[in-house]
């Protein structure tokens, strides 16, 4: 069976945004699918040491409930992502951003995610 693709982007870093593409990700990489797990210049802060997950407003309740639930951290759940096998990039980030990666990404230019879209059995962003 041929191998699917699927590329998935994360366009922001609230607590409720960071989630569902890592969750896709995981998923496609388990079923055994090529996976890019790209991020958006706001999304970018998913991926530093120092990102701490905080809900939109009036969303507050939800970083209680993950915990009540022992969902797993952000950062833990793109560490899975990494083990099975995603591809981290990162879309035109500025050259003076800082940020200190908690995985490595290479960065590419956005017409290089949308050929790789284009070309993938599935994209999705969130």
């Amino acid at each position: 069976m041929e191998k699917k693709k699927v590329v998935v982007m994360a366009l922001h870093d609230e607590l409720e945004s960071a989630y569902p593409p890592l969750n896709v990700a995981v998923g496609a990489a388990s079923s055994g699918a090529d996976v890019i797990l790209a991020f958006s210049r706001r999304g970018v802060n998913i991926l530093d040491k120092r990102y701490v997950s905080v809900p939109s407003e009036d969303l507050e309740y939800l970083s209680n409930a993950l915990n009540d639930f022992g969902v797993s951290s952000v950062h833990d759940l793109l560490g899975i992502a990494v083990e099975m096998g995603a591809q981290l990039y990162v879309v035109d980030l500025d050259v003076n951003d800082r940020f200190d990666f908690i995985h490595p990404a290479e960065q590419v230019p956005i017409k290089w995610l949308l050929n790789e879209a284009a070309a993938a059995d599935l994209f999705m962003h969130f």
